[in-house]
């Protein structure tokens, strides 16, 4: 996998979710970026988001948190997504993590992906792949964040 289309996957994963949630709201909750990371002991690049939607959902949590993981396999091809439950957290949430269900982990090659939904309020962590080589120039089409921060 290249970083494009580790970057591409995570978008992916993104567009999923908007499709069951609703394409609104998201965009002053989402960053995004590029992180060094080793790939079998080379460098590596990995491609994170962290999506917060403040605004009711669609339909009750259970339902929307089950169509996104039908989304998450139909879309993705990400297959065995569980639904669960956090009854910890207040109010409590429905959630779905990939691939070792919730606070499982990632996959070997840091990938992952966690959704929670309550009431008012859908999060999605995603992790992606972590490939080899660089991280992209700042300023470039795949970390087009300006290139003179402070």
């Amino acid at each position: 996998m290249t970083p494009e289309q580790s970057h591409e996957n995570v978008m992916s994963i993104f567009r999923a979710v908007k499709s069951v949630v609703g394409a609104e709201g998201w965009d002053e909750g989402t960053v995004s970026g590029w992180n060094d990371c080793s790939s079998n002991g080379d460098d590596g690049a990995q491609f994170t988001l962290t999506a917060i939607r403040k605004h009711p959902l669609p339909a009750a949590p259970d339902e929307v948190t089950r169509g996104v993981a039908k989304a998450l396999k139909t879309d993705v091809g990400l297959d065995g997504v569980p639904v669960q439950h956090d009854d910890t957290l207040r109010p409590p949430r429905t959630v779905v993590s990939y691939p070792n269900g919730y606070n499982g982990g990632t996959a070997a090659d840091g990938f992952g992906v966690e959704f929670q939904s309550g009431t008012d309020f859908a999060s999605l962590l995603v992790w992606g792949h972590c490939v080899p080589g660089k991280v992209p120039n700042l300023g470039t089409p795949l970390n087009p964040r300006p290139t003179d921060l402070p």
